[in-house]
């Protein structure tokens, strides 16, 4: 909630207080949004390899309520900005910009609120998850819907900071719209150190440099390229052969490793686990003597995850984009629309973008209630009765179906303004919240799909990691977003005008570009189907790949088994 208070009107509050010329206050709020995405990354190397989980999530929301802190200050304290710019000083152009100091308590704030993301965003969900023990029969199917209760109440926290609270900020005070979640960052601050406290939370140290282990298994088979593996047709076999310690799983704070079994595809990084020299390179307590020549199998295969996931990763960032064009011009086109609720009230028209969240919010319960219980007893599988991809897959395709919508609604809009003065239309904005409503449910099936899917799939000791992607993917998105639109612009531009998408939203169509968005909708799922079609479960087998129906099965079956025969196992 206090990110998106802050981060969602960011432009407007630039220029508003701040008396920032539009494309100054787009860059800053650009150059902060990428790095609030970006800095989980930092966060999860942290993470796991140094402080653990705990540690950086406690950082983080220390560092944020400091951080929300100084931005209430700087909004409320009439010397930590400019003054307030007449109306008649905005149109001659003469109001008062802000001055260094100005300039550096905001740009304090917002530092410090990067740096927070870099220590909540990827930690919280994962810390949240090693709360779960799947052997046990009353863990059983939690984990699964804690991943859903989580997604579902942080979007319920988003739909309040665009209507309530953007709704004080704009109509009270910003200092008071920043005040109301700075406290209740301390109330939730409070009850989770009443957590640790009582000693309700398992702490799962740190694991080590998760990029060392990966640049030891690229360095070790580049090293090994000329060696040949052995029994090359025969994995199990290969596996035997190759170096494959038991790994240490036990519970309570201690590690947790799903043993992995060795996989064909990508066996060039299988070489990194042939041994060439038992005595010279294994200890007596079988660790390896030289890290950087010899690797095991279960961090060969660690490896070939995040490789693997890569491609559907992509597909994940191609959605995000699309979401940001969709929220982007969903907001212009409430700009120009009635929005009066009744006869008095009127609403900003950031606050549109609430019904998105709002319908993830309402969207994920009934998945789990009434999607998933359909499909189980039509599929008969366990868990959501479909598979995390195919969940992620039919996310795509509403995605789709949201676009067109989009395109009706807007030439709807354009018709009626084109019978007045060109730019603005009668029709009240509510005639937007379709093509929000209908994204909403895609998000419901691809984005928390999404987050399952990354910390089910990457490796045990990675799940921080795991959330940084997800938080990249919308940084990318929002970088992807602007290139589209200039590419869009620049080809239907190039006769004259400013294009589909050009500044004038009365001269744009903006219908033509929901429908191009809606075919780039369409040729990502058609990308996806190839990647999910390729791709292969954690712990899968070649042999298993029309056999296995869920990830979570393979997890549970990973469980019952010892340590000798995990490598083993099949489904």
């Amino acid at each position: 909630m206090a990110t998106n208070a802050f981060a969602t009107p960011l432009t407007a509050y630039l220029m508003e207080r701040y008396n920032m010329k539009p494309n100054a206050a787009t860059n800053v709020t650009n150059i902060f949004s990428g790095a609030l995405n970006f800095s989980p990354v930092v966060g999860a190397f942290v993470a796991d390899a140094f402080w653990g989980r705990f540690r950086t999530l406690l950082f983080g929301i220390v560092f944020g309520i400091i951080a929300m802190a100084v931005i209430t200050l700087s909004a409320t304290i009439h010397q930590l900005k400019p003054p307030a710019c007449s109306p008649l000083d905005q149109q001659a152009g003469t109001c008062v910009g802000p001055s260094g100091l100005h300039r550096a308590v905001l740009y304090v704030g917002m530092a410090l609120l990067v740096v927070s993301a870099g220590g909540t965003n990827p930690t919280s969900l994962p810390f949240g998850a090693d709360q779960f023990d799947e052997r046990s029969e009353r863990h059983k199917g939690g984990l699964t819907r804690y991943y859903a209760g989580y997604y579902a109440i942080a979007m319920v926290a988003t739909f309040l900071a665009l209507t309530v609270v953007v709704y004080v900020q704009v109509k009270v005070s910003w200092g008071l719209g920043f005040a109301i979640p700075t406290a209740l960052m301390l109330a939730g601050f409070a009850a989770f150190l009443v957590g640790a406290a009582a000693g309700l939370y398992v702490y799962v140290p740190p694991e080590g440099s998760i990029f060392s282990s990966v640049a030891r298994v690229v360095v070790a088979s580049c090293r090994k390229w000329r060696l040949r593996l052995p029994h090359p047709g025969d994995v199990r076999m290969q596996e035997e052969a190759l170096y494959n310690p038991p790994a240490t799983a036990a519970w309570n704070g201690q590690r947790r490793v799903f043993k992995l079994p060795l996989t064909p595809e990508l066996s060039f990084l299988n070489k990194a686990a042939i041994v060439t020299d038992a005595a010279a390179e294994i200890r007596p307590d079988g660790t390896p003597a030289r890290p950087w020549q010899l690797c095991s199998v279960q961090q060969v295969e660690e490896v070939k995850c995040l490789v693997k996931i890569v491609p559907v990763w992509v597909a994940g960032v191609m959605w995000f984009t699309l979401l940001t064009e969709m929220v982007n011009y969903t907001f212009l086109q409430a700009r120009t629309m009635d929005l009066h609720i009744g006869r008095r009230f009127t609403f900003p028209p950031i606050s549109i973008i609430a019904v998105f969240y709002l319908s993830v919010a309402l969207f994920v319960p009934v998945y789990d209630l009434l999607v998933a219980g359909v499909a189980r007893r039509l599929t008969n599988k366990a868990g959501g009765g479909i598979t995390l991809l195919q969940r992620q897959g039919a996310g795509l395709v509403i995605g789709a179906l949201a676009f067109v919508v989009a395109a009706a609604v807007e030439r709807r809009r354009r018709r009626s303004a084109l019978l007045g003065d060109g730019v603005t239309s009668p029709l009240s904005a509510f005639l937007l919240a379709p093509q929000l409503a209908v994204m909403g449910a895609s998000g419901a099936f691809n984005m928390v799909g999404q987050v399952e899917f990354y910390n089910t799939q990457f490796p045990d000791q990675m799940l921080t990691l795991a959330n940084a992607a997800f938080y990249c993917a919308q940084g990318i998105s929002s970088y992807l977003a602007t290139l589209v639109v200039n590419i869009v612009n620049a080809r239907t531009g190039r006769h004259g005008g400013g294009g589909w998408v050009g500044d004038d939203i009365g001269a744009a169509r903006l219908d033509y570009f929901y429908y191009a968005m809606a075919v780039l909708a369409a040729a990502n799922f058609v990308y996806f189907l190839v990647c999910s079609h390729l791709y292969r479960y954690k712990g899968q087998q070649a042999g298993d790949a029309i056999a296995v129906a869920d990830p979570d099965e393979l997890a549970r079956d990973s469980a019952s088994t010892s340590d000798s025969e995990a490598a083993l196992f099949k489904t």
